[in-house]
């Protein structure tokens, strides 16, 4: 997982064998300041070639989703490999909520990155199939992780917590700059994609399943921060477009973020990633949220 890229770029360049999963944050002291911050939300400008409209036929109706027998919904899930089991059990969860027949589309391969994830929508680099997933697709949900997000000048580096879980680098709120700037592309790439159909879009932070290692090494302040800091970051590129956000941090790791996952059967045998149970609590966690269309601003 982490600790590959660590071994082979501590630099923070990853590899496409890359396994990100997440970490963690600590307690109530360690609340990101995001509100001095108003120049880390920028207004993506859709400014590349709107796609053809679809026919009459096919569209619905402005903010609603068809529904009933016989309608068909595509489920795409973007994301590293923490976003693993989530895609069959929200599909099989909004059938059951809804009523329709859901298709998923699981893409998570280890270490997606959101700067890969924007390539591949703007030039169809690597994930070539992307953009026409999304195209078709009724709900989406995200996590993808900041490591190819990096400015130079105020680079990211939370490696530390991956590699020997040693304290990271720099991971303040200001280093994530690129990586919200990334993500709020996303979403604007996909709302070109949709062309105005309603699409119910979830964000999500990632979850941290090193709690105990991290409580060993006496970095589990320092490592927090950055899991708290990664959280706001999706938070914020979320809310730039209203899309409801879920927090897997606070809902594995609990409210002041010292739980661990892996006592309560969330985290796979590998003790880093998912097992199913995690993938259906989650389903349920985003059932809980509804699904009321986002439209595009």
């Amino acid at each position: 997982m982490f600790t590959q890229l660590c071994r082979r770029a501590i630099t923070l360049i990853s590899t496409t064998t890359l396994l990100f999963v997440g970490c963690d944050a600590s307690a109530a002291s360690l609340t990101p300041q995001i509100e001095s911050s108003s120049t880390i939300i920028p207004t993506p400008p859709f400014t590349r070639s709107q796609p053809a409209s679809p026919t009459t036929e096919m569209e619905p109706t402005p903010a609603e989703l068809p529904t009933g027998s016989g309608i068909e919904w595509d489920l795409v899930v973007v994301g590293d490999s923490s976003m693993r089991q989530l895609a069959n059990a929200y599909a099989i969860q909004i059938e059951k909520d809804v009523g329709v027949k859901v298709i998923p589309h699981d893409i998570t391969p280890g270490g997606l990155t959101a700067s890969k994830v924007l390539r591949s929508l703007q030039f169809g680099d690597t994930l070539t199939e992307l953009p026409d997933t999304l195209r078709e697709a009724e709900v989406v949900v995200m996590f993808v992780n900041p490591l190819e997000s990096i400015d130079h000048e105020n680079p990211l580096d939370m490696a530390g917590c991956f590699f020997a879980f040693k304290a990271p680098g720099s991971c303040s709120m200001d280093t994530f700059e690129k990586y919200i700037a990334d993500l709020q592309a996303i979403w604007a790439e996909i709302f070109i994609l949709r062309n105005g159909q309603p699409t119910i879009l979830r964000a999500t932070d990632v979850y941290n399943p090193h709690v105990t290692k991290w409580q060993e090494s006496g970095v589990f302040e320092t490592c927090s921060e950055c899991w708290v800091n990664m959280s706001a970051a999706n938070r914020i590129a979320a809310q730039a477009y209203d899309i409801p956000f879920l927090s897997r941090l606070k809902a594995f790791n609990g409210p002041d973020f010292t739980e661990n996952p892996s006592e309560k059967g969330y985290i796979a045998d590998d003790g880093e990633h998912p097992s199913e149970l995690m993938g259906q609590h989650t389903a349920e966690l985003l059932s809980k949220m509804g699904y009321n269309p986002v439209m595009p601003p």
